[in-house]
Parts: C-alpha cells; sequence; structure tokens
C-alpha cells in the first residue's frame, strides 16, 4: 500500500511539473497597460540596459535597442523581473511588433505589487531625440489596456516601420 501512495504521489508531482511547464511555454494573451520610454525618459538619460546579454542575461541586446519588431529582431521592453523574467518575449497587437524583456521599469515595479500588468517599450535612437517629438510619440502608442501576447509564436503579422525615427514619430497603429 505504500509503495502505491508513494508511487501515485510521485505521478502527482510529475504530472503538476509538467503542467507547470506547459504553462511557462505556452502563448498567453493578457490585458495590460502599455507606456514607452526613450533615452531622454530612460534613468539615466541612456540607452542602457538592466539585463545585457553581456552580463549573462537570457536577451539579445547589450543596450536598449528598437529592432525591426520582428520576432527575430525584436525591441526593448521594461517590467518588472518577477512579471516577465529577462529574455520573455511579447507581441503587442496594436503595434504588430515583437518585444524582449531587457530592462527594469520603476512605475511597473509599482503596478506589479499590486499584480497589475505594465510593461514599458523602447522607443528611439541611442540618443537624445527633441523633447516634444518622443514625448508626443510615447503618448501616441500608451494604452491604458492593450492585448499582449506573452510567449508568442514566431509568424505573427510585423509593421516594419520603426516607432520613432529620431525626429518624429512614425508608428503605425492597427485596431
Amino acid at each position: 500500500y505504500q509503495r502505491r501512495v508513494r508511487g501515485n504521489k510521485m505521478k502527482c508531482v510529475v504530472y503538476l511539473v509538467v503542467l507547470v511547464l506547459i504553462g511557462l511555454c505556452t502563448a498567453q494573451k493578457i490585458n495590460m497597460e502599455t507606456t514607452s520610454y526613450g533615452w531622454n525618459d530612460n534613468s539615466p538619460p541612456s540607452d542602457q540596459i538592466a539585463f545585457p546579454k553581456s552580463g549573462g542575461w537570457p536577451t539579445i541586446h547589450n543596450v536598449a535597442t528598437e529592432g525591426s519588431g520582428s520576432y527575430d529582431d525584436p525591441i526593448t521592453f521594461a517590467t518588472d523581473k518577477s512579471e516577465f523574467p529577462p529574455g520573455t518575449r511579447v507581441y503587442v497587437y496594436h503595434l504588430r511588433k515583437y518585444f524582449i524583456m531587457e530592462d527594469e521599469c520603476g512605475d511597473c515595479d509599482r503596478d506589479w505589487d499590486n499584480h497589475k500588468y505594465h510593461i514599458d517599450m523602447w522607443m528611439g535612437p541611442h540618443h537624445s531625440s527633441p523633447e516634444p517629438a518622443l514625448n508626443d510619440c510615447e503618448d501616441k502608442i500608451t494604452r491604458s489596456s492593450a492585448s499582449v501576447y506573452v510567449r508568442p509564436p514566431n509568424d505573427l503579422p510585423v509593421e516594419t516601420t520603426p516607432l520613432f525615427n529620431g525626429t518624429h514619430c512614425t508608428a503605425k497603429i492597427f485596431g
């Protein structure tokens, strides 16, 4: 009897581990706050990130980067590392772009303390940009509730136009 109970307990543990791993590996659609930041309002003003690849993190950039937004060339995003671990990819529906978690975000940390999902998406070049133009573009793509795919498949439609070209907003909004 004890062997059978112990064997059943082991099966339950294995089953739970498999369910947890499946949950960690499958795509999940979450409505969350999405904001944006660039060189000017990074802390300190720069393209520095908290989780650079060169620091041994499972990320792909060493500085905040606005890639093309494809799965293989995602844009940096920031959040609380307890919300999404460094290296987590997301797909933001209203921008049709992929992002990768590589930085920290103070407002996101405070929101996650209250279990509110919030990501802050990088935009712009590796230098300072004109304040009104960058701020206006950040405001344009900000949403209090946006559909975001966490751990998305790699074949979703992508808009490769940059969000911000260094002098003006070029972001395209969908839906």
